[in-house]
């Protein structure tokens, strides 16, 4: 795929995202007062608003433990508190973003949506169910970030399962199936993250192998199995997409997850289905970047361009795809469209352009009269432009 160029890139504005129109305020002013926050490094909005009550009500239901051990695990959790808005926060870098894709109604509670775009394009999304507390502030009950596959009040539970057994807590007999094997295979699972963790990626999928059927089907260990798979040959992590695909069909993770095995297939029509599918629920702009993107992997440069036109036109501020339009100009020499990009990521987004002069991408556009053209008219613009304070 086309390199991103050698420019300097400030931070991105975000433009104001949709909203459901009969929505109630307070989770419009949440929503997107939490998305300036993070963009501004204030992860308290997130972190704060996570109703912990709830979310371990959520995650201890049916389960038989005695009230000390629920009671000591619950005091731990409040007292660490929540960190995926710190995490936010700690991982953001000038041109990466989170934005907010929409609010909505589902399962009779607010949604938010945000999607999470690093500055190399990689993309992940993260639901937020939300409610409000005795006091009317809006709250978070639980949220699913789509690369996990899974509320993270699921995750909490397995966590809690966890400590009861290693607390010496027999809960097996209380719980149905999987949960079963879950909690009779528990160090397995912590084994396997160890292995990711010091790269034994072939022990990993090894250990996978030998687990019970009903644990293979199951979503920490297909992952984990996944990461794994992704550092060994090909055919091994195409197997470990297609028994996740097998397990979960319709998962709202699955096409982020098996995007990356289908294109090193080269299954490019496979690819577009599967961002199709995801589209059709996230209804992001950043999707018609990633279906240039597979276009030009495929070579079809004309479908490409089309896509990433359709990129900015929904979200001008993606300056991701401004820079490709620009790039594919120069590599074609069409310089007029060159000066329609440049113009365009200078206007709409952050971007501080630097000097074209000095690098060598810019060679060619240099030498043409479209530079110099555009070069006097920027000047003028720049000058008659009012001081920012």
């Amino acid at each position: 795929m086309l390199p991103l160029l050698l420019l300097v890139l400030a931070a991105q504005p975000t433009a104001a995202p949709s909203k459901a129109p009969a929505m109630d305020p307070a989770y419009v002013a949440y929503t997107t007062e939490l998305e300036k926050g993070i963009h501004a490094g204030d992860s308290s909005l997130l972190d704060t608003r996570v109703d912990m009550e709830r979310l371990l009500e959520r995650s201890t239901r049916g389960t038989s433990a005695p009230k000390a051990f629920h009671d000591s695990f619950a005091s731990g959790v409040r007292g660490s508190g929540m960190q995926l808005g710190k995490q936010l926060v700690a991982t953001r870098e000038d041109d990466s973003s989170f934005r907010l894709l929409r609010l909505r109604m589902e399962g009779g509670a607010p949604h938010a949506l945000y999607r999470i775009m690093s500055s190399e394009g990689g993309v992940n999304y993260l639901d937020l169910e939300l409610a409000k507390n005795a006091e009317a502030q809006v709250v978070i009950v639980d949220f699913y970030p789509y690369i996990t596959g899974e509320p993270f009040s699921e995750t909490m539970r397995r966590m809690y399962l966890q400590a009861a057994t290693e607390a010496g807590y027999n809960l097996v007999d209380k719980l149905m199936g999987k949960e079963q094997d879950f909690l009779k295979n528990a160090t397995k699972l912590q084994a396997m993250q160890r292995m990711v963790q010091e790269k034994q990626f072939a022990e990993v999928v090894k250990t996978f192998e030998a687990l019970p059927k009903s644990l293979r089907q199951t979503k920490p260990f297909l992952l984990l199995r996944l990461t794994a798979a992704g550092q060994l040959e090909e055919a091994e992590y195409q197997k470990a997409i297609e028994d996740f695909e097998t397990a979960y069909p319709n998962d709202p993770s699955l096409d982020l997850i098996s995007i990356d095995g289908h294109m090193m297939r080269k299954d490019y029509a496979t690819v577009m289905k599967m961002v199709d599918r995801l589209d059709q629920r996230v209804n992001d702009p950043y999707l018609q970047y990633l279906r240039g993107s597979v276009m030009l992997d495929k070579e079809d440069r004309k479908a490409a361009i089309g896509y990433f036109k359709a990129a900015v036109t929904r979200e001008p501020t993606l300056a991701l795809a401004h820079w490709v339009l620009i790039g594919l100009s120069l590599q074609d020499k069409q310089f007029k469209d060159t000066v329609r990009y440049l113009d365009a990521i200078e206007r709409d987004t952050s971007v501080e352009l630097a000097d074209l002069e000095g690098l060598e991408e810019y060679a060619g556009f240099v030498k043409s009269p479209e530079y110099k053209a555009w070069k006097k008219k920027r000047a003028a613009r720049m000058q008659a432009a009012p001081a920012v304070p």
